[in-house]
């Protein structure tokens, strides 16, 4: 076991749904952390855009996690957007991005001058991520979700296959 040196850790996200890139980030930040909070970064006035609700991945991650064995890994929704109030609350020591080819790098710049401005460190952790969270919608609304199955935790492909009524047979 690698050595817990990061204290609190956030990794805020979309978690739109959740994918095994996700889960490979939470898992390093997990055996680095003393705890880890998953953060779902929604606006409360964006929450119809979401195509999984947040309270419902809220769920997902939490039985992901515990199937994947991370007793350190909380979840957490921020509505507000503001990730300095999610720092406060949780008393976080910094906060944990993971780079992959598909970033939005805009996005990415708002979020770690937020951060840096804070002045709460920034991790960046590498990343296991074979597909984006937004591919997943694009791949299911395609009925081509079931070649992608491995690339969600089973709990995750089975709520989507449930929910959002595919036909991927």
């Amino acid at each position: 076991m690698t050595k817990k040196f990061l204290g609190t850790v956030l990794l805020p996200g979309n978690y739109d749904p959740v994918t095994k890139g996700h889960m490979s980030s939470l898992r390093y930040l997990s055996e680095r952390s003393d705890k880890v909070i998953a953060v779902i970064m929604t606006l409360e006035a964006d929450e119809h855009k979401r195509w999984i609700p947040s309270s419902d991945m809220k769920q997902l991650i939490e039985e992901a996690v515990k199937t994947e064995g991370l007793d350190n890994v909380e979840v957490y929704i921020e509505k507000e957007g503001w990730i300095a109030d999610t720092i406060e609350k949780f008393h976080a020591n910094g906060v944990a991005r993971s780079f992959h080819p598909n970033i939005s790098i805009e996005n990415e710049l708002e979020l770690i001058k937020a951060v840096v401005d804070l002045d709460v460190p920034l991790h960046l952790i590498p990343s296991k991520l074979d597909i984006r969270a937004s591919n997943i919608k694009f791949f299911a609304e395609e009925n081509m979700l079931n070649e992608f199955s491995d690339q969600l935790p089973e709990n995750v492909y089975k709520y989507i296959l449930k929910h959002k009524c595919l036909n991927l047979d």
